[in-house]
C-alpha cells in the first residue's frame, strides 16, 4: 500500500511539472549546467520517494506536501553546491594562464578553443536549417491552438518568468503555472515533447 502511495506521489502530474520547473530553474544558475537537468530531476524523485511515507492526506493536500519536500531538497542541493565550490578540490581554470602545446609552441588555452567548443559545452549548438524550420513551424502551430490570453501569458512567462508574468497580468503564480500546463498539452501534441 505504501509503495503504491509513493508511486502516486512521484507520478502525479503536479509533481512531474514542479520537478521539471525546478530542474530548469536550477540549470539556469551559473553553478549548474543544462547537462545536470536529468540528474536533478532524478534526485528530486528519489528524495520524494524517501520522504513519501510522511505524507498524510488527512493533514494536507499532495501539492503542499510535494512543494514543501522539493523546497527542502532544493535548499539542501544549493548548500551542497555552495560547499563544493568553496572546497579546495574545485579550482577555476584560467583560459589565459593555462598553456597548451600548439605545434612547436605553447599558447593560451583560450586561443585553441573554438566557438563550436563553447556551444557544445553550453549545449547551444545551432540546428540545421531544415530542423530549425520544422521546429519554428511546430511552435507556431502550438501557439495558434492556444487561447489569446494563454498565448500572451506563455510568451511573457518565457521571457520574464512566472512571478513577473503573474504581476504583469494581475494573476496568482498558480494561475500562470496552470496556463503553462494547459499550453504544454498543445506543444506535446505538436511534437515538441515534454522536456
Amino acid at each position: 500500500m505504501e509503495t503504491n502511495q509513493n508511486q502516486l506521489i512521484v507520478s502525479d502530474p503536479f509533481t512531474e511539472t514542479l520537478i521539471r520547473i525546478k530542474a530548469r530553474l536550477l540549470c539556469r544558475r551559473s553553478d549548474f549546467s543544462r547537462s545536470d537537468y536529468d540528474d536533478l530531476r532524478q534526485s528530486m524523485r528519489l528524495y520524494l520517494l524517501e520522504k513519501a511515507h510522511w505524507f498524510d492526506p488527512a493533514r494536507g493536500n499532495l501539492q503542499a506536501f510535494v512543494t514543501s519536500v522539493l523546497k527542502t531538497w532544493t535548499a539542501m542541493e544549493l548548500r551542497h553546491r555552495s560547499r563544493a565550490k568553496r572546497s579546495e578540490s574545485l579550482k577555476a581554470v584560467s583560459l589565459e594562464r593555462t598553456k597548451v602545446k600548439r605545434g612547436a609552441y605553447f599558447v593560451p588555452l583560450g586561443e585553441v578553443l573554438l566557438e563550436e567548443d563553447g556551444r557544445r559545452l553550453t549545449q547551444t549548438q545551432s540546428l540545421p536549417s531544415i530542423e530549425e524550420f520544422e521546429l519554428r513551424k511546430a511552435v507556431e502551430h502550438a501557439l495558434a491552438k492556444l487561447e489569446p490570453e494563454d498565448r500572451a501569458m506563455l510568451i511573457h512567462a518565457a521571457e520574464h518568468g512566472v512571478t513577473r508574468t503573474a504581476q504583469a497580468f494581475s494573476l496568482s503564480r498558480r494561475q500562470v503555472v496552470n496556463a503553462i500546463a494547459r499550453a504544454r498539452v498543445h506543444f506535446e501534441k505538436s511534437g515538441l515533447g515534454s522536456n
